[in-house]
């Protein structure tokens, strides 16, 4: 339907007849008399649009770089050249489009799909979904130009937001987009996080007079309510974000609230049997949602790379393990969003695979192959990414995570294997250095001179006293790497030869 809150219509037995986002009073007579038009000359029969295909039904297709090309054919169609985003109005943040088309300037050097990003984040960055007083961004604009928001904040926009301002200034060293990310931050510990125990927070209030005001008006009235309530999938979005913003940063400090979150989020929400819960509000609710699990799975390999401690790799692993147990068709591919309860509601009783959910579940598939060498995890991604091939047309711009994930599994990735002890001042400093660089397709190994010694000789490096990076892409490798500031360089080279020939 567009974006939430979301207004539906459906039939008794769950079909959608229509709808969208907030309606308006006056706007909402006249959707509801079209609604009953509708519904009165169909004598109550759903339109064949409204049938909904089972998964079984759909054409199995094949992977190609294609695909990622047709999506940035929407992207690029579907851009406002003038204020940024896409469309006319209302404009939602949609922040993994512009991220594919980062990820494709960054390999091809074209600088229309940098513009993309550029025009967009310098627009909303002035405008009125950014909250110049206090930071962090509004949910979405109900015009073109991003100048009027629909005033509630949620953790999930600020979390996207907040990645990509932080690849545009890793991509283009301009200091603006440093302090937009800055001031998402500055948001977020103050209002949406638990500073003392951990975790992120969902959403505060729309209020449109209190929005109205200066910071030091505001600071006289009653701030809009919170949602208090430890969501699992924002929790996992919102950890990860601060994961890569204490590295561009330069503030442990993010790194450690991160992780502290993502513990706390383990305790609350988690059992060995189920997974993760959807959210907690005094005890943990709803499990099984494929979300939660892809989500937090992916937070945990962010984890693993920004730390090198193996338990959030295991992690990881067991999540995707619930997840296939529970959701995997392993049949047809692909992966359901929840349980099927056949006696629910509605349409709540078929089975449904959503393409964005399964996108990310795909990508964290292909992740974990690359940081553990099984094969059967690069089958599986492969496997779900197929199932989607006759069907992501018809999302346009908004497969573009799709895409994102597409990109990863056919292509190698940037490998840094970093051979050294993890508490190693060293090792740190190549840690970070290797984080600091905007590459999409990196994949972060540490690789400790005594746990991982198999594996180093099998890499065929040399085990010193000095830490020592490798960059890789496929079977190409540098020469060892000691000083940090050499890792950028060196990987750009890699690329220019490999990507932009």
């Amino acid at each position: 339907m567009g974006g939430w809150p979301t207004t539906a219509f459906l039939t008794p037995d769950g079909r959608v007849i229509g709808g969208g986002t907030y309606i308006p009073p006056d706007q909402m007579r006249q959707t509801l008399r079209d609604i009953q038009s509708f519904w009165e000359k169909s004598q109550g029969k759903p339109t064949p649009e409204l049938e909904m295909l089972p998964p079984e039904s759909i054409p199995i297709g094949s992977l190609s770089p294609l695909i990622i090309e047709e999506v940035l054919g929407e992207i690029a169609n579907n851009f406002d050249s003038i204020y940024g985003g896409f469309g006319s109005q209302p404009k939602f943040p949609t922040t993994d489009a512009h991220e594919l088309a980062l990820l494709k300037y960054h390999y091809s050097g074209n600088r229309e799909f940098l513009r993309i990003a550029t025009v967009t984040l310098n627009t909303v960055a002035k405008s009125g979904v950014y909250d110049k007083e206090m930071g962090g961004f509004f949910r979405y604009s109900t015009n073109r130009d991003w100048s009027i928001p629909h005033f509630e904040k949620m953790s999930e926009d600020n979390a996207k937001w907040l990645q990509l301002f932080l690849h545009v200034y890793q991509v283009t060293a301009e200091p603006a987009y440093l302090e937009t990310a800055k001031g998402i931050i500055e948001y977020v510990n103050t209002w949406l996080s638990d500073q003392e125990n951990g975790c992120f927070y969902g959403s505060q209030d729309a209020d449109e007079e209190y929005y109205g005001q200066s910071k030091s008006a505001r600071e006289k009235l009653k701030p809009p309510y919170i949602d208090r309530n430890i969501y699992t999938n924002w929790n996992a979005l919102m950890s990860s974000s601060y994961l890569e913003a204490s590295f561009v940063l330069g503030d442990m400090s993010l790194r450690d609230f991160a992780l502290k979150s993502l513990d706390r989020l383990l305790e609350l929400n988690h059992t060995q049997a189920d997974g993760m819960y959807h959210f907690y509000d005094g005890q943990s609710r709803l499990p099984s949602q494929l979300v939660d699990q892809v989500y937090t799975a992916r937070a945990m390999c962010d984890a693993y790379e920004a730390t090198g401690s193996r338990k959030f790799l295991t992690v990881s692993e067991k999540l995707l393990e619930v997840a296939t147990r529970k959701l995997f068709d392993s049949e047809h591919g692909g992966f359901f969003d929840t349980v099927v309860d056949p006696n629910a509601l509605g349409f709540l009783s078929k089975p449904a695979k959503p393409l964005d959910e399964n996108s990310i579940a795909a990508h964290v598939l292909t992740r974990l192959y690359h940081l553990t060498g099984k094969e059967a995890y690069r089958k599986q991604a492969e496997d779900t990414l197929k199932r989607f091939v006759e069907i992501y047309p018809q999302f346009g711009f908004m497969a573009a995570d799709y895409a994102m994930s597409v990109d990863a599994f056919l292509h190698e990735p940037s490998t840094i294997h970093i051979v050294g002890s993890p508490e190693k001042p060293q090792t740190k400093g190549l840690l970070s250095e290797a984080h600091r660089i905007y590459e999409p397709r990196r994949v972060i190994h540490i690789l400790d001179p005594v746990e991982d010694r198999d594996r180093v000789n099998a890499l065929g490096y040399k085990i010193t006293e000095t830490p020592t990076a490798y960059v890789c892409i496929g079977k190409a490798c540098t020469a060892p790497i000691i000083e940090p500031k050499e890792i950028a360089p060196e990987l750009s080279r890699m690329i220019n030869v490999q990507f932009r020939r």
